[in-house]
């Protein structure tokens, strides 16, 4: 079975979230094209709820037809259900990557609906909200093009629910925080299992935390911070609440370089964190200033993988989030973190993926490490 999945913004972590995500639910498959828009996925057939498990995915849809023969693709369109609500009047949506068949899908579908005498009106914004709000799968079509792959969507992500459970939580500091979505990308590309332990070193108010309780992971939070974890056990007290999970939990203020009087040795399955990264830039730094922060920096991370080395159990996974600081003598500084990470006996996993706008006055790179 093909399916095409439409990534988000950030290409590359999306397409290592697919990846991960399959891998750790067991699910064989291949993955035969892809670009920055569109992954072409080869497995069995996909239970459509899972794009809910995802954060970097917009849209799934299952191929129908893969020829740049016209006559192919009439006859794939003819086999085809594809309209499946009883409404005689709807709206339709085709999202166009690479390829030079949207004419003829776009007159092909104008002469089918005339055919059944059915009052379809072609919408070109397929804005994920908008669709969800539409409940476009019940009342519409959205078919997706990819070269020569058509498909036709089977779920959308609902951004919707990721913002009503961002601002339902009772604590949140927008200054240090991830997104929601980021959070959900991060976890299934740590790859824990259900029941299994997660570790955040830096948990702030609980994002990860409570995106990996969701999947029914059980968790640890550390900071220093008071106040952010006093705002973490009130957000996972609402959030156990309101879903009525039952995975456990555990937070903890401590700083991250005394965790090993807290957390077992070999005892953490995986671990996702994004780490002190320095005060607030309210301003580019000047290459001295952004040295002497690298220093510090690299001292601190320096520790922490020699406490993580300690805690997380064989083969088990790190997904890290690192910072790099571009000057206002457009210079960028880094931290060799890659020297770290050999230091400290873990493995890349993958190439260190960017994320983020480059005129941000603070870039990020996401570093995925094995323990072997």
């Amino acid at each position: 079975m093909l399916y095409l999945f439409v990534l988000g913004r950030d290409a590359e972590l999306s397409k290592l979230e697919i990846e991960s995500l399959l891998e750790s639910k067991g699910i064989e498959f291949t993955i035969k094209e892809d670009n920055k828009n569109v992954v072409v996925l080869d497995c069995k057939e996909l239970n459509p709820e899972i794009i809910h498990e995802f954060g970097g995915i917009i849209k799934i849809a299952k191929v129908f037809s893969n020829s740049n023969r016209i006559d192919q693709i009439e006859e794939s369109f003819e086999k085809t259900s594809i309209y499946e609500g009883t409404k005689n009047k709807m709206e339709y949506y085709i999202d166009n990557f690479n390829s030079n068949l949207l004419s003829f899908v776009e007159d092909y579908l104008k002469d089918y609906f005339k055919s059944i005498k059915l009052k379809a009106l072609y919408k070109k914004n397929g804005d994920p909200s908008k669709l969800i709000n539409k409940s476009i799968i019940e009342n519409g079509i959205n078919f997706v093009i990819f070269k020569s792959y058509i498909g036709k969507v089977i779920s959308i992500t609902n951004p919707l629910e990721l913002k009503k459970r961002d601002l339902a939580r009772p604590e949140v500091d927008y200054m240090k925080v991830i997104s929601i979505r980021l959070a959900k990308i991060l976890i299934n590309i740590c790859k824990v299992k259900k029941n299994g332990l997660l570790l955040d070193t830096f948990c702030g108010s609980g994002t990860i935390l409570q995106e990996a309780l969701l999947k029914g992971v059980n968790v640890v939070g550390l900071d220093k911070d008071e106040e952010s974890i006093s705002q973490a056990n009130k957000n996972i007290n609402w959030l156990i609440k309101e879903f009525k999970l039952n995975s456990k939990y555990e937070i903890i203020n401590l700083d991250c370089a005394r965790l090993n009087e807290k957390i077992k040795d070999n005892s953490v399955d995986g671990v996702v964190t994004e780490p002190y990264m320095g005060p607030f830039i309210r301003k580019l730094p000047n290459l001295l200033q952004a040295k002497d922060l690298v220093f510090e920096l690299s001292n601190l991370y320096d520790l922490l993988l020699g406490n993580l080395k300690k805690v997380v159990k064989k083969n088990g996974r790190v997904v890290i989030v690192i910072p790099k600081f571009r000057t206002m003598e457009n210079k960028t500084v880094f931290i060799d973190f890659r020297g770290l990470v050999d230091k400290h006996g873990f493995v890349l996993a993958t190439k260190p993926i960017s994320y983020g706008y480059k005129e941000n006055k603070l870039l990020r790179e996401i570093y995925v490490l094995d323990k072997v």
